[in-house]
């Protein structure tokens, strides 16, 4: 590693690491101002709190990590632009793409922490997180899911009018199979209830209609099922709480079973690889933008950036509203803005002045 890429890597990091603590310890802030009246009306231990922030800091920093290092970025290039540091590089024979390279190293292993992280660190915290702020920030809801149906096997369905997450009991439940695209056999029971001890579920006041069979009336009966509760109840944040293991393996269940859910589970699995990518194409352009001295200074650059972040995330936003429902197109949701914004790295680098 030569002096240059010492010199590039001690900038980078310095200002990334600094500009970062500073932005979470005013979401850490922002955060406690919100939720102060809770913590003091239900007296939240310390050792919970301490817990909390724990898991906090790290999930929003690597959420934050791809824009934070593309303000970094933009902030000691222009600085070094307007000390005339890459001008003086320039004319001693550097070229201009061997100054970005230790850029594009330091980004790319930014990016990798940021994918570990995406798949096996940060899901953890955000569990913790929800058991944290669902115990003492949030009421309690009692039946979270309604309308719930869900397919069990090639032929059999699960439908559940409502369910109470707490006590695990459904209501007015269906279990149907079908034969030749017709329903052949159907349970209808007012109650449902999940039995732990044996991963099993019992069926009250139940009603038995088969083809050609009178109707058969049963007071409760006891079956095991290929369902759990956790594949009724999903909370706010259900996709951002697997790992990558877990992750895959609910995607292709879900894929097999059909619905919405299949969509949700493969934008994050997109977006957990897009997002820390991200970093390594806002680098280019942050370096492109702020590689060159201009007579408005630092300000000017930090404003452009400033502006090219926020179309940044109002291109993602608008993206995963606008193809987050559309089968096979659900991955574009996540991947629009580097397909717009690599591109346009590329033709900055390219045509900017050596």
């Amino acid at each position: 590693m030569k002096r240059l890429d010492v010199y590039i890597l001690r900038h980078f990091i310095v200002t990334f690491l600094g500009s970062l603590a500073l932005l979470v310890i005013v979401l850490v802030a922002i955060d406690v101002a919100e939720k102060i009246d809770e913590f003091v009306e239900r007296k939240v231990p310390f050792h919970a709190l301490t817990r909390y922030y724990q898991n906090f800091i790290p999930f929003y920093a690597n959420l934050l990590t791809p824009l934070m290092i593309f303000l970094s970025v933009l902030f000691f290039t222009a600085r070094l632009a307007q000390r005339s540091e890459i001008v003086a590089l320039l004319a001693s024979g550097v070229s201009f793409w061997r100054i970005l390279l230790p850029y594009i190293g330091i980004a790319s292993m930014f990016a990798g922490g940021s994918l570990l992280l995406q798949f096996f660190i940060t899901p953890r915290s955000v569990r913790r997180i929800e058991e944290f702020e669902y115990k003492y920030i949030k009421s309690r809801v009692y039946f979270d899911q309604r309308q719930v149906h869900i397919k069990l096997t090639k032929e059999g369905y699960f439908f559940v009018r409502a369910f109470d997450k707490f006590d695990y009991v459904g209501f007015t439940a269906h279990i149907e199979r079908l034969a030749e695209g017709r329903i052949a056999e159907r349970f209808v029971a007012e109650e449902v209830q999940w039995i732990p001890s044996r991963r099993c579920w019992s069926f009250f006041r139940v009603w038995h209609f088969q083809a050609k069979d009178p109707p058969r009336y049963l007071a409760r009966l006891d079956t095991c099922l290929p369902l759990a509760p956790e594949d009724i109840i999903r909370s706010e944040l259900y996709t951002r709480t697997m790992i990558l293991p877990e992750l895959w393996a609910e995607y292709r269940r879900q894929k097999y079973v059909g619905g919405e859910i299949a969509n949700l589970l493969e934008i994050e699995l997109n977006e957990r690889i897009a997002i820390p990518l991200a970093s390594i194409g806002l680098t280019a352009l942050g370096f492109a933008s702020a590689s060159r001295k201009r007579r408005g200074g630092v300000a000017w650059q930090i404003g452009l950036g400033l502006i090219l972040a926020f179309v940044y995330v109002f291109l993602l936003a608008i993206a995963k509203s606008t193809f987050a429902t559309l089968t096979g197109w659900s991955w574009l949701s996540v991947w629009l803005p580097n397909l717009l914004f690599f591109p346009l790295a590329l033709l900055w680098l390219i045509y900017t002045p050596k």
